[in-house]
């Protein structure tokens, strides 16, 4: 080392300086790191390229396998799989539309789905179909089912039969008999024993049909069948059970459904006008709440099959029969009419009030009420003298 003016002067480096006076090393000149890390791989451009082919090779049949599975699935909603199967019989009633018909035809299995069959009948424009009865398969396609309902309802010729509120369930089945050609009551009465029919609410155990065919005007086919003609009185008991909220009965009332039809049916057996029924709702509801007696004498005339039966002194101090309602506590063990809709509806939807007596006491059949036994017989005293008890 040589020193100039008193400065260090070190040999140049191999190497050159730039004009920056940066010294750049000569190539091939070795270099030097004192830490590992800062060594990188360097891959060849070609590799690079290669994976990211191979990526967006993988990401196009994720979406290939993604797109064909959701494609069929969507086809399979318009169009299922396979060959129509059994026939399927279904009433279009009067006023439904398109979303109605394609629930219909999606509970029936007829289509494997509601909305896309009314999406692909908004989509051919079409709509408007007309109520009556169709004829259509199983696993049908929305299009085979559309053909359906374009060519029109079954041209059909139909009778009709009319069961009035109130009856027992032996006087209807003759009253239904004495209406329809061909049908008997005995043979209604089989079918109702064969256990063909599930009644709604009806516990476990209990044989009876009283009280659970709805009564009303009915529209059949000339060559209906006694299974076909019960099982629409069945039905329809259902759906408007149904719509009284009877499913809710345990929680409204704390009693099951079935009883609460059996209040309906005393309902039904007692009132003469629909003023009164949720009134005499309510006298059977607070009865039973106080574990009194119901006193009603229609159970009587029930447990006996007479209408006409004489009602002594000794028939209502006894308590031999389950139906004898004035030295029993609590309700009979089956319904003792076939209630219609406004007593169904009166035992859901009781009048309030504190009552516990009527007694009828005008001449188009109204009760007077009381909640005392003392205004009770002022009422019936009253009645007496009219004339509106006989006597």
């Amino acid at each position: 080392m040589s020193t100039v003016e008193g400065r260090d002067v070190r040999p140049p480096p191999q190497g050159h300086y730039d004009p920056y006076g940066q010294e750049t090393p000569d190539q091939g000149q070795d270099l030097y790191w004192d830490d590992e890390s800062e060594f990188v791989t360097a891959r060849p451009v070609g590799f690079r390229v290669a994976r990211a082919l191979v990526a967006m090779v993988i990401l196009a049949a994720i979406a290939y396998v993604v797109f064909t599975t959701g494609r069929n699935w969507f086809a399979g909603q318009i169009d299922p799989p396979g060959e129509p199967g059994a026939s399927v019989q279904i009433i279009v009633p009067t006023g439904a539309t398109t979303a109605d018909i394609g629930s219909i035809l999606a509970d029936k299995t007829v289509v494997p789905n509601s909305t896309f069959f009314r999406y692909y009948a908004q989509w051919k424009d079409l709509g408007n179909f007309q109520a009556g009865e169709y004829t259509f398969a199983e696993n049908m396609s929305a299009a085979e089912a559309i053909d359906v309902l374009l060519a029109g309802p079954r041209q059909i010729e139909f009778g009709e039969f009319v069961v009035p509120e109130g009856l027992w369930l032996n006087e209807m089945l003759d009253r239904i008999a004495a209406q329809i050609d061909g049908i008997t009551a005995t043979e209604l009465q089989a079918v109702l024993d064969s256990g063909q029919l599930t009644p709604r609410y009806r516990p476990e155990g209990n044989n009876s049909w009283e009280g659970l065919l709805f009564p009303s005007k009915y529209f059949i086919e000339e060559d209906v069948t006694a299974v076909e003609l019960l099982a629409k009185m069945n039905d329809e008991f259902a759906r408007v059970t149904g719509e009284l909220g009877y499913g809710a009965a345990d929680r409204v009332h704390n009693l099951s459904a079935y009883e609460v039809i059996t209040i309906a049916s005393l309902v039904e057996a007692e009132a003469k006008t629909d003023e009164d029924r949720p009134k005499i709702a309510r006298v059977i509801f607070n009865r039973l709440r106080d574990n009194e007696w119901l006193g009603i004498d229609a159970t009587y005339l029930y447990a006996l099959s007479d209408r006409q039966a004489e009602l002594t002194t000794d028939l209502l101090n006894s308590d031999e029969n389950p139906y004898y309602s004035r030295r029993r506590v609590g309700l009979p063990p089956t319904p003792i009419a076939m209630p219609g809709r406004a007593s169904l509806e009166a035992a859901m939807n009781p009048a309030v009030g504190e009552w516990k007596y009527y007694v009828l006491c005008e001449p188009d059949g109204t009760h007077c009420f009381a909640e005392t036994l003392e205004e009770h017989n002022l009422n019936k005293a009253a009645a007496e003298e009219a004339g509106l008890l006989g006597g």
